[in-house]
């Protein structure tokens, strides 16, 4: 049993590795519409998942315990969502989005722009810009 685990194991590694995920931490996932306390989570754009280690979390938190087992896979260390999953596929759309309009994910940070300022300052730079127009 423990060879069949081991194998599980590798192949699932692979698979990610192949998928070319990001890893989202505390810090980005306001910005893909989640609660911080959802944990750390694996995106595949390519591929169309998310994966996560500790489900509990993003399933107390982000509410993806509603998300129909259909769409649901565990294998080996993680639980896998699928995008055809209404909130996967939100969470999915919300980080293309913030990498068209140019920002990129940095641990510890957020997803940042070219200035190096977070989504939440920028918008509140651009906020602060319109109201001093405005004046």
């Amino acid at each position: 049993m423990y060879k069949l685990n081991e194998t599980i194991e590798k192949a699932v590694q692979k698979y990610i590795e192949e998928s070319d995920v990001v890893e989202i931490g505390a810090h980005g996932l306001e910005e893909l519409g989640l609660d911080f306390r959802c944990g750390r989570i694996l995106i595949s754009v390519d591929e169309g998942f998310v994966a996560v280690c500790s489900p509990r979390s993003i399933e107390y938190y982000g509410g993806w315990e509603y998300i129909d087992s259909e769409f649901k896979l565990d294998a080996g260390d993680y639980r896998f969502y699928d995008r055809e999953a209404g909130r996967v596929d939100a969470v999915i759309r919300y980080y293309r989005e913030l990498l068209q309009e140019g920002y990129r994910y940095e641990d510890g940070k957020g997803f940042v722009n070219s200035n190096g300022l977070t989504a939440q300052e920028a918008v509140a730079a651009k906020t602060a810009v319109e109201k001093s127009e405005e004046l």
